[in-house]
């Protein structure tokens, strides 16, 4: 009987139980929903495209300071830079199946001037130490043509805005001049 009586009451009590998180579960929901309806009606910044253009991405340039680009052709951007310790180029693809807009420093360094395979393998092991701190952007070695880039890419599936455009062509352009001499250093063979 008292076995049957303590049945009854946990069988009570989880029941009570259960009421009481279900009423916080609906209240939390609520305010979820209240949360989410006021996120779905803010607005883009202005100068966020929901649709990406290459006119997009020019106009996101010339407001980033680079005055002068070229298109390589109807899918490439080509911005010349001039840095402390180099000239290149960056330019910038959009691949617009792919939502991906592709940014890369090229005519940048070329392996011509690695001499010795000491100083290949230092120039790689350089390039790989550059490439495991580096956040954005990685250097990449052309194997056919001795080219070294500096690419980036940004995904494109809800747009860009320009601050993010921004922080990545500038942080591509600073990089690349600033890991110049240290690369060149390497592929002489001269030590790190």
């Amino acid at each position: 009987m008292i076995a049957f009586l303590l049945l009854m009451l946990s069988g009570c009590a989880s029941h009570k139980l259960l009421r009481v998180e279900n009423q916080l579960l609906e209240r939390e929901n609520a305010e979820l929903q209240t949360r989410l309806s006021s996120c779905s009606n803010a607005t883009l910044p202005e100068d966020y495209a929901t649709q990406v253009t290459l006119d997009v991405i020019s106009e996101f340039i010339k407001k980033s300071g680079f005055a002068v680009q070229t298109r390589a052709n109807e899918r490439v951007i080509a911005v010349p830079v001039e840095g402390q310790n180099t000239r290149f180029h960056i330019n910038i693809q959009l691949f617009e199946d792919e939502k991906v807009l592709f940014l890369v420093a090229s005519d940048y360094l070329r392996l011509e001037q690695a001499t010795t395979s000491k100083a290949m393998v230092l120039l790689l092991t350089q390039l790989a130490a550059l490439n495991y701190e580096m956040l954005i952007g990685k250097f990449q070695l052309n194997p056919g043509t001795g080219a070294i880039t500096l690419s980036a890419e940004i995904n494109l599936d809800d747009g860009i805005g320009f601050q993010t455009f921004h922080s990545v062509i500038h942080h591509l352009k600073n990089t690349a001049d600033a890991r110049y001499p240290v690369l060149v250093q390497a592929a002489k063979g001269q030590g790190i």
